[in-house]
């Protein structure tokens, strides 16, 4: 089954402009730990873009649809990428934890070594690549028979979409897993009602928001920002569930958490925290 997918793909993919490839992602959050995070992220590429981003917002998308409306268990905000094809640059949608959604505009190219390694997988020829990203050294495996210059994340600019991609040091690693066609009517509802209320801002500044959020973890609560009522509790990406007035006390665990995500993508970009 999983190869006769990928056989289709291969056959309708000249036919079809709204292509969604899905890439299974496993990651360590902390660099300390040995814990593996496992997620799975969308990469659609359309005529007008390309978007990648968490599964959770395409079950939000589905629900609403179904339902009118967005919250189910275990729904959570998630930062996401938006490129449009007549252009460069990368629209980076952060979320950091303060209800807020960042807009963060940069160009993303990596300078690739093409290897003259090749391996067959799920009926594709992938070619291995190299390069260096955000204070890491990367392997690739891409495929000309998908002609899309894209992969995961902000990657891109080999001669065929990439279909495996990891770190040499193993703290990150993504493979697609599978790929379908996007319907001509789908909208991406939850990603764009993110959009609409963005705020556009440098890395430096969003830096210092992420210090100020280590330092106070739930003011976005405390200050009004995110009004809870009474007898309303706050759920927090673990799984914790606290009260307004559990918040106060809780904040030196969260900080422990906070400081804990010490290994995005682009280690370079870590954050020191005190």
């Amino acid at each position: 089954m999983k190869n006769l997918l990928f056989i289709l793909l291969g056959t309708v993919m000249f036919f079809s402009q709204n292509n969604r490839f899905i890439y299974e992602v496993k990651y360590k959050k902390d660099s300390t730990s040995k814990e593996i995070t496992r997620e799975n992220y969308y990469l659609d590429i359309t005529k007008e873009d390309i978007a990648y981003y968490n599964r959770l917002n395409y079950i939000s998308d589905s629900l609403f649809v179904a339902t009118g409306q967005y919250a189910f268990k275990g729904n959570r905000l998630t930062s996401f990428l938006i490129k449009k094809n007549d252009s460069n640059i990368f629209q980076n949608y952060e979320y950091i934890g303060d209800a807020t959604f960042y807009k963060l505009s940069e160009e993303s190219k990596q300078q690739w070594t093409i290897m003259d390694s090749v391996k067959i997988s799920n009926n594709f020829r992938l070619q291995k690549a190299s390069t260096q990203f955000g204070g890491r050294n990367w392997i690739a495996w891409f495929t000309k028979d998908i002609p899309i210059p894209y992969g995961p994340y902000k990657f891109n600019g080999l001669p065929g979409l990439i279909m495996e991609l990891y770190d040499t040091q193993k703290n990150y690693y993504f493979n697609v897993i599978k790929s379908e066609k996007i319907p001509d009517d789908y909208k991406r509802n939850s990603l764009n009602a993110s959009i609409s209320r963005a705020i556009p801002i440098t890395q430096k500044d969003l830096n210092k928001l992420r210090l100020d959020l280590y330092s106070n973890p739930f003011k976005y609560v405390l200050n009004g920002n995110l009004t809870m009522r009474e007898g309303q509790k706050l759920l927090l990406e673990d799984g914790t569930v606290l009260s307004k007035e559990q918040l106060k006390p809780a904040e030196g665990n969260e900080r422990k958490k906070i400081k804990a995500f010490n290994n995005p993508i682009e280690l370079d970009k870590a954050m020191k925290y005190p």
